[in-house]
Order: C-alpha cells, then structure tokens, then sequence
C-alpha cells in the first residue's frame, strides 16, 4: 500500500496518474504478464479479485495512516528497512522528485507481535487486522 504523506513537501501541483488494475481471476499466464508490464512501467499496480475481504482492507488503511501520520522518530522505532522494516527514500528520475516512505513486514506471525508495538497504538488490533493477511 502507498498512502500519501501527510505534510506536503512542495506547493507543485502533481499529476494524477490511473494505474494498471490487474485481475488475479484471469489466466495465471495473462496475470503475470500484466504484473511485469505494470512493475516495468510504473512500478506499482492495483489488484482486483484477491480475495481479501473489503472491512479487512479498510482497517489495514486505517493503520497505515495512523502510522505515517506519526513523527519520523516515531517511524524510525519500529526498525530500518534492510530490507524489512520502516524506510524512507527519495525517488525522481525524471524531474518527478520526491520521497516515499514505506513499511515492510515478515509474515511470520513472531516478527509481527515484536514490531506491533512500535507500528500502532493498538499493537493487539493491528495483530488482528494483519492475521487474515498471513494466512493467505
């Protein structure tokens, strides 16, 4: 998931962009295909029909706001990306600067109940939210 920092870096006006959507339904050829054609061209994709419930989605959104809403120390306590955990780069090849900042789990249900105490301020909901992703 990318979401949107919370504090704006620059006053330019950005362009919005309609990513690639791609359908998990479809022919296991066909969807990989679409998969390497969306990370080669953009570099993220949306996915339909993945089977994660839509209440489950929601509240995974609300966490990951509520944990870049955060101040960056607060981010930095969870663990630095290498590669899992909280990272923070800057990106723009092209003219298109800026920064992303993002969050990589292990699904190992141990290295969640150890960071779920420094990514949320419900370190037991957000294990519940996390446990229909896991099981996957």
């Amino acid at each position: 998931m990318v979401v949107a920092s919370p504090t704006k870096t620059h006053s330019e006006e950005h362009l919005t962009i309609e990513l690639p959507t791609v359908d998990l339904s479809g022919d296991r050829s066909m969807v990989s295909n679409l998969i390497v054609k969306a990370c080669e061209e953009y570099g993220f994709f949306k996915v339909k029909n993945h089977g994660v419930p839509h209440d489950i989605i929601a509240k995974m959104e609300k966490e990951s706001f509520n944990f870049f809403a955060k101040p960056f120390d607060e981010k930095q306590k969870v663990e630095l990306a290498k590669p899992l955990g909280y990272g923070c780069k800057n990106i723009g090849f092209k003219g298109d600067i800026g920064e992303v900042e993002y969050l990589l789990l292990n699904t190992n249900p141990l290295y969640i109940a150890e960071r779920s105490k420094t990514i949320s301020n419900d370190p037991a909901k957000f294990r519940q939210v996390l446990t229909p992703f896991i099981l996957l």
